[in-house]
């Protein structure tokens, strides 16, 4: 290292400086305690006699001399608690709000600390007492405000660690345990949370998770997004956990300080651990086909839900699950919530495997041993004669197959056994009676069907929803279905609209002003509104009552937009004019926020502007001041060219999609200056 002269100047002078220090005082210091110096302060009051100061429902001054002493419990530092520690003494604890972030420097926890209350107030949140400095009005109401003179307020102990925290069950927790440490044994978070974390540490959300016993008892487990542990995965096991037990009205609530709070190794109480490995369902079931009784020891299954728990055609118990090898049935001890499309793990460690009148399934599996992962993919039907189900039953069993050019008899509607027949053989079908469609009649003609191979001693078939029926003709005329129960039939999973139904409605689009293709309308009833392209164009008007057989017919998304495609147009008869729906009065938020909901009708917009200007062609956007959303004008619309407004208007529209949420108006009269 190179020196200037200046530098070595300054060394030399320290150097003698330090020298002539060295011979007159003396370097031997008193070390100070690590772990602090004793408090000389004495407490006249606990915690729990302060408590009992507050008058609830009012923020209540702390009079005369009052003095707590205890120790803090929880701090800071893990970012899991904001400008308040929670501080505990014998009786009870309190939580002290406090104008400070990074106090855990000075109040750590495990520090003893004694407090002057007299002039501090005491108040509550949703349960919980606080200690705080001083009040204050916000929106009408009194609030409590935090502890500024905190250092004249505040003397520190030395660090004595935390006490023992109080072993408390789920259901023992009271109001005595309130901002105390305590601990839980025996508990683990739901499975269905597993590998899931703390909280949202993107976002900076507070999250819930749900901690239970083995009873089944839960409670909540909360962390902010700000904790250093928010992103941090949920452990698997069964375990203890230690934390501040809080409440938040009736909700009963724990905060951790950190992880190590958290001992969670153990085996699950239900058999599972969260370490399975993955098998698939043929694996499984050849385990039983080769005499297994059990599931295979610390494997899984993952597959997607093809039965419908909606359309009430499975025991609420029971779900068909579907992977890229097989299928199977799953029997839970109690109703599930899994829906059709659903992708779910499932433990079948040490489960059950048993034959219910021929048909295989994992029986009695707890419903905590089934984890969803969202939204999955729906395997595509085999395609299938009856012949082939019938010599293919067992590899078959509990998958999807689709048969075309098929016939149902035997009865007049679904309800109970029927016959599907082919070219090839016959086979039965059972719909339950609790089943949406049980009543439906059965279709006249040759249909395509499809259905989940099933067995009762012999093989059978089982429907999902009505929408598992195409084509064919009726046995009388179509059931009215109304529109919002035809979207939740495409939601569910129906590609095509049952058999023998029809809507009715009021057209809410305008073929006259030509912003909607010839061939194309939009129908609202009380319920909701759907798309309808036929399959040439049409001559149905603005505010025309229709009735449509859609009876088997396309259910499909162009863009996102749901249509009955390809409708013949002599399905479509005319009763006039009808009643036009009035629009619902909405904000641009609220159309985005429920766009799926009210897709195809019609909403109401006020305060409107357009900054882009120009003509109505093409897509403009549009602020309400909630937020922006595209209107979109057609070319050939007979407003095309004109001018949007240039200050605020109201536009009436029907809410679209093209990939995007969009409105649509239907002439210029659904613009208001």
């Amino acid at each position: 290292m190179n020196f200037d002269i200046k530098n070595l100047i300054y060394l030399f002078f320290f150097a003698a400086l330090a020298g002539g220090f060295s011979a007159c005082v003396d370097l031997n210091f008193d070390e100070p305690p690590t772990n602090g110096t004793p408090l000389e302060v004495e407490p006249n009051t606990t915690i729990a006699e302060l408590k009992a100061l507050y008058v609830p429902g009012k923020l209540t001054p702390v009079e005369g001399d009052v003095i707590i002493r205890g120790v803090v419990v929880a701090d800071d530092r893990s970012g899991n608690f904001y400008r308040s520690f929670v501080f505990q003494d014998e009786t009870g604890g309190i939580e002290v709000l406090i104008n400070l972030t990074d106090f855990y420097n000075f109040y750590p926890i495990g520090r003893e600390l004694a407090i002057d209350c007299q002039g501090l107030y005491l108040g509550e949140y949703n349960g919980v007492i606080q200690l705080g400095g001083y009040t204050y009005i916000e929106g009408s109401a009194e609030q409590l405000g935090d502890i500024v003179d905190y250092n004249q307020r505040i003397s520190r102990g030395m660090l004595v660690g935390t006490p023992e925290p109080t072993i408390r069950t789920i259901n023992s927790l009271g109001n005595q345990d309130i901002s105390t440490l305590v601990k839980l044994e025996n508990v683990e978070f739901a499975f269905s949370e597993v590998g899931l974390t703390f909280s949202d540490a993107f976002g900076q959300q507070t999250l819930n998770r749900t901690i239970q016993d083995c009873d089944g008892n839960t409670i909540v487990l909360r962390t902010s997004g700000f904790a250093i542990f928010a992103n941090d995965t949920i452990p698997e096991g069964n375990g203890s956990i230690v934390a501040i037990y809080n409440v938040f009205g009736s909700t009963k609530q724990l905060y951790i300080r950190e992880l190590s709070d958290l001992q969670m190794d153990g085996t699950r109480c239900n058999g599972g651990t969260g370490q399975e490995e993955l098998v698939t369902i043929t694996e499984v079931r050849d385990v039983f086909n080769n005499g297994g009784t059990e599931g295979p020891v610390d494997k899984k299954i993952r597959g997607v839900v093809i039965s419908d728990k909606d359309n009430g055609n499975i025991d609420p118990r029971n779900l068909v699950i579907q992977d890229a090898t097989g299928g199977i049935v799953v029997r839970f001890q109690s109703a599930h919530n899994f829906a059709l499309g659903e992708e779910i793990d499932i433990v079948v460690s040490g489960q059950e495997l048993s034959e219910y009148n021929g048909l295989l399934q994992v029986n009695n599996l707890s419903n905590e041993l089934a984890k969803s992962n969202g939204a999955g993919n729906l395997p595509t039907p085999r395609a299938v004669t009856v012949q082939e189900i019938l010599t293919d039953i067992e590899a078959w069993e509990s998958t999807l197959v689709q048969i075309s050019d098929a016939t149902i008899s035997g009865s007049s509607s679904f309800s109970g056994v029927t016959t599907v027949s082919d070219a090839t053989g016959s086979v039965d079908m059972y719909t339950r009676s609790q089943a949406s469609f049980s009543g439906d009649p059965l279709p006249t003609g040759t249909v395509t069907l499809t259905a989940i191979v099933s067995q009762f001693n012999d093989p059978q078939l089982t429907l999902r929803n009505a929408g598992d029926v195409s084509g064919g003709g009726t046995g009388g005329d179509p059931q009215l279905i109304n529109l919002a129960d035809v979207r939740s039939l495409f939601a569910g999973g129906a590609s095509s609209a049952p058999a023998a139904k029809k809507i009715r409605g009021v057209v809410v689009s305008d073929k006259d002003n030509v912003n909607w293709a010839d061939r194309n309308l939009v129908v609202q009833d009380e319920s909701g509104g759907i798309v309808v392209r036929f399959a040439s164009p049409h001559n149905f008007a603005l505010g025309e009552e229709i009735e449509i057989n859609i009876s088997g017919q396309e259910l499909s998304e162009y863009n996102g937009l749901l249509q009955v495609n390809n409708v013949p147009n002599s399905n479509a008869i005319s009763y006039g004019p009808g009643a036009m729906p009035d629009p619902r009065a909405a904000t641009i938020e609220e159309v985005l926020n429920n766009a799926e909901a009210w897709e195809s009708t019609l909403v109401k917009i006020s305060n409107v502007s357009c900054p882009d200007g120009g003509t109505y062609s093409g897509s403009k956007t549009l602020d309400d001041g909630t937020g922006t959303i595209v209107l979109f004008t057609r070319s050939q619309a007979t407003f095309a060219n004109d001018n949007v407004p240039t200050g605020a208007f109201t536009l009436t529209a029907v809410v679209s999609q093209f990939n995007e949420t969009e409105v649509n108006i239907r002439n210029l009269s659904d613009i208001e200056q």
